[in-house]
Formats: structure tokens, sequence, C-alpha cells
């Protein structure tokens, strides 16, 4: 795993962006991107997105980036360690992780990436169509499009509304995968068929619905590891 560091806009606080090599020489990418105030720990095990990565490790290069959060909060994946900073904050570290991985030599063009939204990972991503438009394939768990308009949490305050944000996937021209669990009960179905709605330029739109899964999938009828790893196959087929 190779590590690497740049600055964000958001007091300067770094951006950490991690790079998995495949084992076995290939051009297919995965971008991991966690849910609201996620965080990448490549010491845990039981992390849905380690649990992918140490999976299929064998065929896929991944990257997961952690972004800017203030110092000395912890834990560091609450709504504490975001204070103050804006969603296009949020969206810029995206971006630049992504861009670094381009400037080191570790994304070139002959590469196919798979971007994979988590919650409001998938929300970020909506905000960025130039990544979006780099990727093959995209594939989304129960994300949304829209806010409370009550909220008052870091990241969410500052989200702009889904006129701004659906815009960029209707003219998405690759392969889009909506996953979400039938007992979600934390982004309402409304807000996640608006975005099934929008993929109208896709190549394939597959939505895969889990019988009795919630909001993270967990309680379904499927392993999460295994569900990724079908998807992943399927979208870089």
């Amino acid at each position: 795993m190779k590590k690497l560091f740049l600055s964000s806009s958001f007091h300067s606080l770094p951006i950490e962006v991690f790079w998995y090599e495949s084992l076995q020489p290939t051009t297919n990418t995965v971008v991991l991107l966690k849910g609201i105030y996620g965080f990448h720990n490549p010491d845990t095990t039981d992390s849905w997105d380690m649990s992918l990565i140490s999976a299929r490790e064998s065929s896929y290069n991944f990257i997961c980036i952690n972004t800017a959060r203030l110092d000395g909060v912890l834990p560091s994946d609450t709504p504490e360690a975001f204070i103050d900073k804006t969603f296009e904050q949020e969206c810029e570290d995206i971006q630049k992780g992504f861009d670094v991985c381009v400037q080191e030599g570790l994304i070139s063009k002959k590469h196919k990436v798979t971007i994979v939204g988590n919650s409001f990972g998938g929300t970020l991503l909506l905000a960025l169509p130039e990544l979006l438009q780099k990727a093959e394939a995209v594939i989304m768990i129960g994300s949304g499009c829209g806010k409370s308009q009550t909220t008052t949490k870091p990241l969410l305050v500052t989200m702009p509304g889904e006129e701004h944000l659906l815009p960029s996937l209707q003219s998405y021209s690759g392969t889009f995968v909506f996953v979400r669990g039938t007992n979600d009960t934390v982004v309402p179905k409304d807000s996640q068929d608006k975005i099934i709605a929008s993929a109208i330029s896709a190549r394939e739109c597959v939505v895969c619905e889990i019988k009795d899964a919630s909001h993270n999938l967990s309680g379904g009828t499927i392993d999460r590891t295994e569900l990724f790893s079908r998807l992943l196959a399927y979208c870089t087929k």
C-alpha cells in the first residue's frame, strides 16, 4: 500500500490517499468513496472497504481517500471533526485525491475506473462531474440527492439542491448500478429514485434491491463483500 498526502483548502489540513496495487497486473482500478464523515483505516479488517480490498486484491487496484478533518477530534469520523467544513470543500478533497493519483502515474488513460460511492460518497460524486465522466462504471449504495431543510450537520448544511446534483448523471454514459436495502430508513426512497431516474444516458442502468437489508446493507440476504465482488466483476466484464 502506498500513502500520499496533500493539502486541503479546509484549514490547510491533510488529505490522505491510499493506493492499493493489485497483486496481479491490471488496469481495473476501483475508487472507494465512504459515507458521510467516513474514515478509511488500513489497520482494520472488519470495515466494508478493507473487507472488499482483501477479497479482491488480486484483481483490482484500489484507491481510498480520507478527506481533511479537524485535528484532535476523536473519533475522527464524527460531525465534530467537520465543523465549518463546506460540501464544496469536501468535494474538492475527493477531486484532489484522484488527481494526485494521476499526477503520480498511478492512474493513466489505460485504466478502467470504477467508482463505488457508499451513501454520501455517491452524493459527493454527483457534484463532481469531471470525476464522474472518467468512470467506466459507477456503483452507488443507498445514496440520496436531498437533505432536511432543518439540518445543522456539517457538510449537509451547505449541500446544494438536487437541481445542481442530478444533471451530471443525466449525461453519464457508462454503466450505472444502484444498490439499496429494502429496509433503508436513513435515505428516503424517493431521493434514491430521483438518482436512478437521472441515469438516462447510461450504457446500462441496474438496480439491486437487497431484501431485508438496512441502509448499510447489513441484515440482508447476501454478504456485502460477496455482493460488491460480484458487482465489480459485472462492471468490469
